[in-house]
């Protein structure tokens, strides 16, 4: 028999608990039924799991949104193929996570995909939220998003841009816009004019593309740590970094420091100061000013004029030698 049943007129406790057993997109897809049910199950996720889920959205060429916690991974992915529609794909991953996916059809991807975000933005609240812009998939939708994600997210803790075009504009119309509380992430191409400018100090900087990354904005980056390939900055240069946060000129925030090494062959210039070679066969183990611990063996150690000691090491990650260094408010 094809009979409706009338879920709204349920009692209130028999509602919730059919209401929990529903996944992050059945509740969505519940909410479009009605004003009514919606009204119902913002109440609902609001006072029963509103600090379950940190959001994670993207603008890939097929733009997702991704809800997950800590044992759930809820993926809703926007195509326009119509081959895709309705498909869905559920596996568990071997960190224990449980991954649900399914695709859904649109004429308009970017455009039902900014409606879906505004809806699961009226319906949920989040611990956390991520965003990684593709600023070369919709270039001429990147303000019109930018805006839309100034409009719903108050704060974001994870920014990461990606692409192949330069796109200067729209990553300084996002950074003056969007405001990015913890990890700044670069992997897309940027001109040797671009000015990175951020006002607070973040957690973590990453840059893949460094072409446009120079000494004086090394010095000017604000955060604990950094992630750096492909910069212009030379052996000599990354010698008078250290020299001047030896002196606590710059940096004092700092705790570790990751940049590729440009001349593998001239590493020594980058030693050029007062150091000290630590035993390869001792393992030591420190805490930083962020109360993270590391072990290590080995390294050149520094000391910065208030106590603090730098531990220096290198290692090679593919074809490129990187330098490391780890700041540590005392060892243990």
């Amino acid at each position: 028999m094809n009979m409706s049943f009338p879920i709204l007129k349920l009692p209130r406790l028999a509602l919730d608990e059919i209401l929990i057993t529903m996944r992050p997109f059945e509740l969505i897809q519940f909410s479009m039924t009605s004003s009514k049910a919606r009204v119902i199950l913002k109440y609902f996720l609001r006072t029963r799991v509103h600090s379950k889920y940190t959001l994670l959205v993207n603008t890939f060429n097929e733009p997702k949104i991704t809800l997950f916690g800590s044992d759930t991974y809820f993926d809703c992915q926007l195509s326009s193929d119509k081959l895709r529609t309705g498909k869905t794909e559920y596996f568990e991953g071997q960190n224990g996570l449980k991954y649900n996916r399914i695709w859904a059809y649109s004429e308009n991807v970017i455009m039902d995909w900014m409606r879906l975000f505004k809806t699961v933005m009226e319906l949920f609240n989040f611990q956390r939220h991520a965003v990684i812009l593709c600023l070369d998939t919709f270039p001429d939708q990147n303000k019109t998003i930018i805006d839309l994600m100034r409009s719903q997210l108050p704060s974001v803790n994870y920014c990461g841009f990606h692409g192949k075009i330069v796109t200067d504009q729209d990553v300084e119309y996002a950074l003056k816009n969007i405001n990015v509380t913890k990890y700044l992430d670069f992997k897309c191409e940027l001109s040797n004019n671009f000015q990175l400018k951020i006002s607070n100090t973040l957690e973590k900087i990453t840059v893949i593309d460094g072409n446009w990354l120079n000494y004086n904005q090394l010095i000017q980056l604000k955060a604990y740590e950094l992630e750096i390939k492909g910069s212009k900055i030379t052996n000599v240069e990354l010698n008078a970094f250290l020299i001047s946060w030896m002196l606590s000129e710059c940096h004092q925030n700092l705790v570790r420091l990751e940049i590729q090494v440009n001349d593998p062959e001239t590493r020594d210039v980058i030693l050029d100061l007062p150091h000290e070679i630590m035993d390869n066969d001792v393992i030591r183990k420190g805490k930083t000013v962020k109360n993270k611990i590391f072990r290590l063996r080995g390294g050149f150690d520094i000391k910065r004029n208030d106590g603090a000691t730098g531990t220096i090491y290198f290692k090679m990650d593919g074809d490129h030698l990187m330098f490391n260094m780890i700041v540590f408010a005392f060892f243990i």
